[in-house]
């Protein structure tokens, strides 16, 4: 009983607040976006590359901002900008959810996004379009900031991403320690599986050596993406040269927590979580090392 007192005081206070703050959100048109299905039928049956746009890729617009892992600088703001307004036929730039909609999300999800939008909604106005179709950020952070977090409805959404890289030759770009794939079968139904490891922090400091290394081994492979702000402008750069890539951000770890069985962001062994407040051993378990270090065919350093 008192649990149930506490929800509801916490969304009367919610709903509350989000009544006191409509007028910050009052110009912020509601986007066009894609379901999940129809975002991922057009990277099946179009071979669409996709960069995402989260509240950080979307903070880097602007100069007086930067991140934990990705310092700020005109030339990664200036690219950002050229992605979002972006409009490549093999190609779909992706925005949150929210800015279509935030009912399916719960009530944590919906205030961060809304005071997101309350606090930058008309900035980023600038660089978008309302009248584009966008793709559906949201793809990869398919899990915890949900309602509904049952299992059919999380596997369903697993399989439909599963589809993508079934029987592909896959190349994972990723930071030191997002290890996409390790300890879950995520990409077991993949042909095959290469790695580049790239810096954990500040990625775009080595843009041309990625971006040069990823053409060099990601021809006719399927190219997947963690790696912040830098895997946003990568996966458009190598759409304008016509590879498939996708930005597939939190992918591994929302998989992750969903296996956990997780409410709430939690580090996870073996991995960077920058979202979780506490973080475990980086290291790798012994069992799964070997598989690991053989997948990886080039490591990046600054």
């Amino acid at each position: 009983m008192k649990q149930m007192k506490k929800k509801i005081s916490a969304n009367f206070y919610y709903y509350q607040w989000v009544f006191n703050t409509r007028g910050l959100r009052k110009n912020f048109p509601k986007f066009k976006i894609l379901s999940f299905t129809e975002t991922i039928r057009q990277i099946i049956e179009d071979k669409k590359s996709i960069s995402r746009f989260g509240d950080g890729e979307f903070r880097l617009f602007f100069p007086e901002f930067a991140l934990e892992f990705q310092e700020n600088s005109e030339e990664i703001s200036k690219k950002l900008k050229e992605v979002a307004a972006s409009d490549l036929p093999n190609h779909l730039v992706c925005l949150p959810e929210p800015f279509y909609s935030s009912k399916n999300f719960d009530i944590p999800t919906k205030y961060w996004w809304k005071k997101f939008i309350n606090g930058y909604g008309q900035r980023i106005l600038l660089f978008l379009n309302s009248d584009k179709i966008y793709g559906n950020q949201f793809i990869t952070r398919f899990y915890i900031g949900y309602k509904d977090k049952s299992d059919p409805t999380i596997l369903h959404t697993v399989s439909l991403l599963k589809k993508i890289w079934e029987k592909q030759e896959i190349l994972i770009v990723e930071g030191r320690y997002s290890r996409l794939g390790v300890g879950n079968d995520l990409f077991d139904n993949a042909k095959t599986l290469e790695r580049i490891i790239c810096p954990v922090k500040n990625a775009f400091r080595c843009y041309d050596k990625i971006l040069n290394a990823v053409k060099e081994h990601g021809k006719n492979k399927l190219v997947l993406i963690s790696l912040g702000p830098t895997a946003t402008i990568l996966a458009y750069d190598l759409a304008k040269a016509a590879y498939w890539a996708l930005d597939v951000g939190h992918i591994d770890i929302e998989y992750m927590w969903f296996l956990m069985k997780v409410k709430d962001k939690v580090s996870i062994r073996g991995r960077h979580v920058n979202e979780a407040s506490e973080q475990q051993s980086f290291d790798i378990p012994d069992e799964l090392k070997d598989k690991y270090e053989k997948s990886i065919i080039l490591d990046i350093n600054e």
